[in-house]
């Protein structure tokens, strides 16, 4: 704050009332993310400051709360929710709690009562146990019953947070009951709340109720009369079950979810929260039951919505972790190379994982699936395609022996460094470093191509440089940087480092001096190499002073 302590307390003050009033929403929306802000930094000057966080801002922010714009009211609900955490313990009482009850009575209008079932839930933790069970819960269950619908429904979304703050045992005691007889209201609105948000029900009570009652319910719901409550419970379910432990979870639910999905090849409205969910359910029955979800997983990896195939996609590896390689090879490998044949919206998510499930298969299953990663950067002209490829084929080159490494990753590892894209390039520098640490593993001549490869990027002959583009000494430099890091042949690399010292070429220099910073001196075991030293006296004489900078980063 320029202005000062003393001066933003006398006349920056009292201005903030105009900006409350303000015609323009932006206005208020701007004026209300300002106060949290600005009320630290007054806190900081002590009793004063404090006073204008009880007299003024919190006032300002109740007021904002009820505000006819809806952007305006979430903004102060934000605002209000960091406030708190500045108000004393002794004050949490006459400046929150009862100006939230004064709001659940208020009769003007609906919004107010809205807000402070919202408010009851939000503030919970800043409340404590002891005022959530001795007022909080009696004002959740008086706005309830509240002749408007939107209360109800507001109330129904909101007691998840008051119920991790007042316990299991008084959750199913105080707030369960409110929550069952909402899930019977009239308004098909307030129903779909109770749905929706069920998950937050089933994290806040015991096992035993949630197996048995909440379990129940559920059931009674999927025979509701609304379609809008059913799209709400479809959307819930495979969160609902993942918060059930694996011996408590009903065939019927397992059943209903794996109806989720196409039947008979014809589009199915719940398609796309079916494969979003999947994952957690399979999590959740086990690798046991996987059978019950089988034919289920097969008609969504055929689904004609690309979305739903590519959600998929993205959730292999997390399959594959739980129901392991037989099962992996048998199904989740189809899927695996169909996705890789679809859509590149589909195959990104194959590729940003495809180290994590390959780890899910036996070797031979490996190097199999290898064969699609290894062809994709020649089949494809989506650069960003390209870019994925390169950065994830080092962690794949630890999957295999140097033997499949060669065979199949080195040659899209040099095709990938060439890459006419900058961006894919430098994605593919990384993982040459890993590359050339697995074939180094191996037979010598396992590493003579990539290794001639790299060293072919340097000059022969003095009258060589001259010729030859410095573009390909700088990649040199950066590729060589991450061999050093993964400790792949350190004394080689450093010995054409110090000759690249003297480089004609400034630019040539600087990224030397970066790359030894980022990466050689990143090694505890390099930093007293006598090579080491050496190249970092010359750069620190360099005559050009990026160069310098950079070797004193």
């Amino acid at each position: 704050m320029e202005a000062g302590y003393n001066v933003t307390l006398q006349r920056m003050l009292p201005l903030l009332s105009n900006f409350v009033a303000d015609s323009e929403p932006s206005v208020r929306q701007t004026f209300v993310e300002q106060l949290w802000p600005l009320a630290q930094f007054l806190i900081e000057g002590g009793e004063p400051g404090y006073a204008e966080l009880t007299n003024t801002f919190l006032p300002f922010t109740f007021e904002l709360l009820v505000d006819k714009n809806v952007q305006v009211g979430i903004s102060a609900v934000n605002t209000l929710t960091k406030l708190v955490e500045l108000v004393r313990d002794e004050q949490v009482e006459p400046q929150l709690l009862n100006v939230v009850v004064t709001l659940a009575h208020d009769e003007r209008a609906e919004d107010y009562r809205i807000v402070a079932a919202q408010l009851f839930n939000d503030l919970a933790p800043r409340f404590g146990e002891q005022r959530c069970l001795n007022t909080v819960i009696k004002e959740v269950e008086h706005l309830s019953t509240d002749t408007s619908f939107s209360v109800r429904r507001t109330v129904a979304g909101n007691l998840g947070k008051l119920m991790e703050v007042i316990g299991l045992q008084a959750s199913v005691e105080k707030l369960l009951p409110i929550y069952l007889t909402l899930c019977k209201d009239d308004i098909w609105g307030v129903r779909k709340a109770c749905v929706e948000h069920i998950c937050d029900i089933s994290k806040g009570i015991t096992r035993e109720v949630r197996k048995s009652t909440l379990v129940e319910m559920f059931q009674k719901l999927v025979e509701d009369p609304s379609r809008w409550v059913k799209v709400g419970l479809y959307q819930s379910l495979g969160g609902f079950i993942h918060t059930l432990d694996q011996e408590d979870i009903p065939t019927d639910l397992v059943k209903l979810f794996a109806r989720m999905a196409p039947q008979d090849g014809a589009e199915c409205d719940y398609s796309e929260y079916c494969a979003y969910s999947f994952p957690a359910v399979v999590a959740a029955v086990g690798k046991d039951r996987w059978n019950e979800l089988e034919d289920a997983y097969v008609s969504l990896v055929k689904d004609v919505e690309w979305k739903v195939r590519r959600t998929l996609s993205y959730s292999l590896h997390e399959i594959g972790r739980v129901v392991g390689p037989d099962i992996s090879e048998r199904i989740l490998t189809q899927a695996f190379d169909l996705f890789l044949h679809d859509l590149d919206e589909v195959k990104i998510g194959c590729v940003t994982h495809a180290a994590e499930f390959m780890a899910c298969l036996s070797d031979s299953a490996i190097q199999k699936h290898l064969h699609s990663i290894s062809a994709l950067p020649q089949e494809t002209e989506n650069w960003r395609l390209r870019e994925l490829i390169a950065q994830n084929l080092g962690r794949l080159a630890e999957l295999v022996s140097p033997k499949v490494c060669k065979d199949l990753l080195q040659a899209p590892t040099i095709r990938l460094a060439e890459d006419q894209v900058a961006d894919v390039r430098l994605a593919a520098y990384p993982s040459f470093g890993k590359v050339l640490k697995k074939l180094s593993e191996g037979e010598k001549n396992e590493q003579d191509e990539l290794h001639t490869w790299l060293f072919n990027l340097l000059p022969k002959t003095p009258d060589d440089e001259t010729k030859s583009h410095f573009q390909r000494r700088q990649m040199f430099v950066q590729i060589a940087g991450y061999c050093v890091l993964e400790g792949v042949m350190p004394d080689l690399f450093l010995e054409e480092f110090e000759k690249l010292t003297s480089d004609k070429v400034p630019n040539v220099r600087l990224v030397l001096a970066k790359v030894m910073t980022e990466h050689v001196l990143q090694k505890d075991s390099l930093k007293d190499n006598t090579k080491v030293g050496s190249i970092k006296t010359k750069l620190k004489d360099d005559n050009d002073k990026d160069v310098q900078y950079y070797n004193c980063e």
